[in-house]
């Protein structure tokens, strides 16, 4: 048994590597669009949200590739609150069979928000995300790219998001 599940995971990880990228390029501009879920403290003064997003994902070297993100998110009002974001981070991605990929990334947040009283304010945090995608070829140089992640902020400023973009090689 135990031979057979070590030929298994070594078949798997041969494939993995012949499969590591989705485009033909090294190079792949990502736009795209995605829902954000508010957890923990951000929960509290704002709801459901949206974003577009753009990313540059260039290649590492063997199944690895950097990151390099930035985007708008707008989260709806809840209790009289509406926050925005400017995320500014890098990261990597490890594809692992065909176009399935891990990823993490780093950097920091710029918030602003409005509240009752015409009270507003603005603060950059930084934080971290761990997620998952799955990359589809849908020619050499055109791919669709649907992921999610859990992105924690300091201070509690964290959401969950499900992205979906389309991937250009450049």
């Amino acid at each position: 048994m135990k031979k057979l599940l070590f030929t298994l995971f070594s078949l798997v990880m041969l494939v993995s590597i012949s499969n590591a990228q989705s485009l033909k390029s090294s190079n792949i501009l990502s736009v795209g669009t995605q829902l954000n879920f508010p957890m923990s403290d951000l929960s509290d003064v704002a709801s459901t949200g949206w974003g577009v997003t753009g990313q540059y994902e260039f290649h590492l070297g063997g199944n690895w590739n950097g990151t390099l993100t930035s985007g708008y998110l707008s989260f709806a009002e809840n209790n009289g609150f509406t926050y925005t974001a400017v995320p500014l981070v890098v990261g990597t991605k490890l594809y692992f069979v065909g176009g399935w990929y891990g990823m993490v990334e780093t950097g920091v947040h710029f918030y602003s928000w409005d509240g009752p009283a015409n009270t507003s304010d603005s603060k950059t945090e930084w934080g971290f995300s761990v997620g998952t995608g799955y990359a589809i070829p849908l020619s050499e140089n055109i791919g669709l790219d649907l992921s999610t992640k859990y992105q924690y902020n300091v201070d509690n400023l964290s959401y969950w998001n499900t992205y979906v973009s389309i991937m250009f090689g450049l």
